[in-house]
């Protein structure tokens, strides 16, 4: 069974740009073999966007590098609880992808740290998501 790593505290809501909770990242110095990293958007406002990217670093995030970039496009979440033939019924999303699908990732490097970054957000919108590590 794969062991869970939080890279967000729970699912966390965001309204502008920037590192999201906990933003001094989690430590992914000790993770070696098949890793994936996970995203589920949980909500996202109607007709708004997001870019969403998981970043690595060595030094604390002075200087960070993207791992991986997803875009994501609302209306997510906030659907209704039953299908309707020919409604539109959102559900949250989820997109993951595997460590070797990542060429130049640090996992398994000497103090190496990884967190969530919400690099772009249309304006007046909400995301709700909620991020990990399998491995």
């Amino acid at each position: 069974m794969a062991t869970l790593t939080e890279l967000t505290t729970g699912i966390q809501t965001v309204t502008a740009t920037g590192a999201v909770t906990p933003t001094a990242g989690v430590d992914i110095s000790g993770m070696t073999g098949d890793v994936t990293l996970c995203i589920e958007v949980i909500s996202l406002t109607a007709g708004k966007t997001a870019r969403v990217q998981i970043e690595d670093s060595v030094n604390a995030f002075t200087a960070s590098l993207p791992v991986a970039v997803f875009n994501f496009v609302g209306q997510e979440g906030q659907g209704g609880t039953s299908y309707t033939a020919g409604a539109y019924n959102p559900t949250t999303e989820k997109v993951s992808v595997r460590k070797y699908q990542l060429p130049n990732n640090r996992f398994g490097t000497a103090s190496a740290l990884a967190r969530v970054n919400v690099t772009a957000l249309d304006s007046s919108s909400s995301l709700s998501l909620h991020a990990w590590i399998e491995q």
